[in-house]
């Protein structure tokens, strides 16, 4: 079998998916076949009849991994539904299985690249946390962290004590523009002291983290009532609206490539928005705009989502759905590979794994 690296981490939504597609484009464009697959799904979705993840099938084409595989890409899905009927009757041959999905994706490749669950732990009802698909696959695991003052250190850490002979090092992600300089001193040199390779540190970068307007409007339930073809727009910041239009226009003002939560009966605080930088407005309540707002905004190419939420509920779904950012967009996969070409230690991986460099084709 080819080698393999589990990208791990200690909770969900850590830009594993990112790292993953950053990591497989790199090695690519230096010549590598490169292999991919997670095992423990989370949003299945169906291709052509064929059950796979969503994130899976997504880095998979960007890969350019053949079709064929869609099956052995996400062998197992853990969810609400899965999760109740696994604590009635485990599925048999759990091993097996990843085992013969690892091997007809690792056939042509040199690296396989294997993105973890939801955090260390996840999976293992399956026998498949990762550091058991690490001991299965005889992969190697990376630590892919999202940066946390208090709590990284210790984190890295404990992988290595968890993982042990498997655990290949440590990259930090999000890390604040503020504290880039200790992550790349301090936080390293401390890390090596321990005998753990620091293979380095992705700043925070809100592109990264922004979710299309088509996206926040299915997350939603909302009705998009104009400027649909603005669907793809990315959308980095979000601000409510629920004060006076002066105040609102100012306050607009200082955020750009937003989105404006406000009440579906404010036409004011609607105009102010769309006199300033705005991606999208949400309006609340199930009320249709003004005539002059909806023309206004289709005029300038701003979507306006109408959802039946108050608007409260409406800023903690957004909230929700900001957080649960996928990789899913040309821009963000600009800026993965970007950093990863200037900011991973990606020839210390390679060495680590024993690939020695090749001719990109």
């Amino acid at each position: 079998m080819s080698k393999g690296i589990i990208i791990a981490s200690a909770e969900r939504y850590s830009g594993k998916s990112s790292l993953a597609v950053g990591i497989g484009l790199e090695l690519i464009d230096r010549g590598f076949k490169i292999g991919y697959m997670k095992p423990v799904g989370s949003y299945p979705v169906r291709i052509d009849q064929r059950k796979v993840d969503e994130d899976a099938y997504y880095i998979a084409n960007s890969l350019g991994i053949d079709e064929e595989l869609i099956p052995d890409l996400s062998p197992f899905f853990l969810n609400w539904d899965t999760l109740n009927r696994y604590m009635r009757k485990r599925p048999s041959l759990v091993e097996e299985k990843i085992r013969a999905c690892y091997e007809r994706i690792s056939q042509n490749a040199d690296l396989v690249l294997i993105e973890g669950a939801q955090n260390f732990v996840h999976g293992k009802i399956l026998g498949l946390s990762a550091v058991e698909v690490a001991a299965i696959l005889e992969a190697g695991v990376l630590l892919l962290d999202t940066f946390n003052e208090e709590l990284s250190v210790d984190r890295a850490l404990s992988a290595a004590e968890y993982f042990s002979d498997r655990f290949l090092g440590v990259i930090l992600n999000w890390v604040p523009e503020r504290r880039m300089s200790f992550a790349e001193n301090l936080f390293k040199r401390f890390l090596e002291a321990e005998g753990i390779r620091m293979l380095g540190a992705i700043p925070a970068d809100r592109i990264l983290r922004s979710i299309t307007v088509g996206e926040l409007a299915a997350s939603l339930n909302g009705n998009l009532i104009c400027a649909r073809d603005k669907a793809e727009e990315l959308v980095e910041n979000m601000m409510v609206g629920a004060m006076g239009q002066e105040q609102a226009l100012r306050l607009f003002r200082k955020q750009a490539n937003k989105v404006v939560i406000t009440g579906g009966d404010r036409p004011d605080i609607q105009l102010a928005a769309l006199e300033t930088p705005t991606k999208s407005l949400i309006l609340t309540g199930g009320h249709i705009p003004t005539p002059i707002v909806v023309g206004q905004a289709e005029e300038l190419g701003v979507p306006i989502i109408v959802v039946d939420y108050d608007t409260a509920t409406a800023v903690e779904k957004v909230d929700q759905a900001i957080s649960q950012q996928k990789v899913h967009h040309p821009k963000k996969l600009e800026r993965i590979r970007k950093y990863v070409k200037e900011l991973i230690d990606v020839d210390t991986i390679l060495d680590i794994m024993d690939l020695p460099p090749r001719m990109s084709g």
